[in-house]
């Protein structure tokens, strides 16, 4: 008896289920205007450096450990965390120092932003279709 209740099928997709659902959320950086970013590891290690452009995003590597950002103009620089948008990274034309890029850290230090539609990620139901169309 204990060898048929070993071999039930449904186990398996609910692992699967429970794997996709803990995947980390997605953490981007926005610039609605030129802005200088420098997001560097925890090593000091710089990730990435560069001026972005109005509307450029900048997806930080999920393995990224403690990931900080530097920014010019960090009035201009917002978070997506999986798509929502938080910030901005400071006030005006100042330079925001050593903020924590962790989804949970952005989330807890800032406030949800209002971003027009042109800066927010396509919405993902589209890129599923896309996908799914492959």
């Amino acid at each position: 008896v204990g060898e048929h209740h070993a071999d039930r099928g449904a186990a398996p997709e609910d692992a699967v289920q429970v794997v996709a659902d803990d995947r980390p959320p997605e953490v981007a950086l926005v610039a609605v205007r030129p802005a200088w970013v420098r997001v560097s590891a925890q090593d000091g290690t710089i990730l990435f450096e560069k001026i972005l452009d109005a509307g450029e995003r900048y997806v930080l590597p999920a393995d990224a450990e403690g990931p900080r950002l530097r920014a010019g103009n960090s009035g201009s620089v917002y978070f997506l965390v999986d798509g929502a948008a938080y910030g901005p990274a400071g006030a005006g034309t100042s330079v925001a120092r050593s903020v924590a890029l962790g989804a949970g850290e952005i989330t807890g230090a800032f406030a949800l932003a209002d971003l027009p539609e042109e800066f927010l990620p396509d919405a993902r139901p589209s890129v599923a279709e896309n996908a799914a169309a492959d």
